[in-house]
């Protein structure tokens, strides 16, 4: 989808305090042959820090850096990927009411680590529809300190941090243009993360550990689906979205300058990513990415801003934000820099 007259007017970021990789080896919560094979250093870990807090600090952060007037948002939509808070409650109204949204719609998106490209879609055709829809907030946060979770073994390609982003779109001029946004979901691996797990009632309410290795094995084991015909697709249909933004962007990948990626392991990063799109890891967004792990849906969001405040984008340069999630749904996003926000220069962390 093409995306004419849509700008991204600031970023917002928050990470609480990294914790070593060796600190959890040293602990035992992960063998030093597996943490050697993610490549991953730190994870940030928020501890009781609830995640719609995060996410209200990201926001606010975003809505300072742009002047925005939070009143004038015609849409918030947070995305998640793990549990907010008290069972019934809507996370998006603790933004919405603590940065002063007013009464605009707001939604919550449940995507897995899609979540963002699935609300940047919705929030941008929700721009482009109505002169009267001048500013969207996206924002997205995840708390991971569970004892349903063990963010270093519940993931079979990641350590998992805590963390939050938010980004917001308008049609006034921004620091940079979104050119083009696609995305593709293959619903014939919807059972890839379910396994043999019964739809009811819900694990969460039998208070089952959440293990997508398991669910994986056990999907290979009673599927007729041959794991490298997988890898095929999810590849063919990865290249495919990719070609057809770059083409709805008017560019080709040597105009790409970085892309942001998912912070899977080194490995998968490199096999799903780098191999497929015939790029070097270091055009990839990876050296940031082992910093902090995988942070829900916020990883290419947190790469953008990064990017953005040590000074390695600037103006005529092309980011590819790039995504793959269950589902299996994969996904990608252009953004080209019109110009190096002067709250980026302020922050520079060079």
């Amino acid at each position: 989808m093409k995306t004419p007259g849509v700008f991204i007017s600031a970023t917002g970021a928050y990470l609480p305090d990294r914790v070593p990789v060796e600190w959890a080896v040293a602990q035992g919560h992960l063998g030093e042959a597996e943490a050697n094979r993610y490549g991953i250093i730190s994870v940030p870990i928020a501890g009781d820090l609830p995640a719609p807090e995060m996410a209200l600090r990201a926001s606010r952060q975003a809505m300072h850096r742009a002047g925005q007037d939070p009143a004038a948002l015609s849409l918030l939509l947070y995305v998640s990927t793990w549990y907010q808070g008290p069972h019934g409650w809507c996370p998006q109204y603790y933004v919405q009411r603590h940065t002063g949204s007013g009464q605009a719609t707001a939604a919550e998106i449940r995507q897995g680590c899609m979540g963002l490209f699935s609300a940047c879609e919705l929030a941008a055709a929700h721009l482009i529809a109505a002169p009267e829809h001048t500013a969207a907030l996206i924002t997205s946060a995840d708390n991971y300190n569970s004892p349903l979770f063990d963010r270093w073994r519940s993931s079979p390609h990641s350590l998992c941090g805590d963390g939050a982003c938010a980004l917001l779109l308008t049609r006034k001029s921004g620091f940079a243009r979104l050119e083009s946004i696609n995305s593709v979901t293959l619903p014939q691996y919807e059972d890839r993360h379910r396994g043999s797990a019964p739809l009811f009632p819900p694990e969460a309410s039998l208070g089952t550990k959440v293990d997508l290795e398991r669910a994986k094995e056990q999907w290979l084991s009673t599927s007729a689906t041959d794991p490298r015909e997988l890898a095929t697709t999810m590849a063919r249909t990865l290249l495919e979205v990719v070609d057809r933004t770059l083409r709805e962007a008017s560019l080709d990948m040597s105009g790409i300058t970085r892309v942001a990626f998912v912070n899977w392991s080194e490995e998968r990063v490199r096999e799903r990513a780098a191999v497929p799109l015939g790029l070097p890891m270091s055009r990839l967004t990876w050296e940031y990415g082992r910093t902090i792990g995988h942070v829900g849906a916020s990883d290419q969001v947190l790469s953008l801003d990064h990017l953005l405040v040590s000074g390695e984008l600037n103006a005529g340069d092309n980011l590819l934000l790039l995504g793959t999630g269950p589902g299996a749904n994969i996904a990608c996003m252009a953004v080209r820099i019109l110009h190096r926000p002067r709250w980026a220069e302020v922050e520079d962390v060079r």
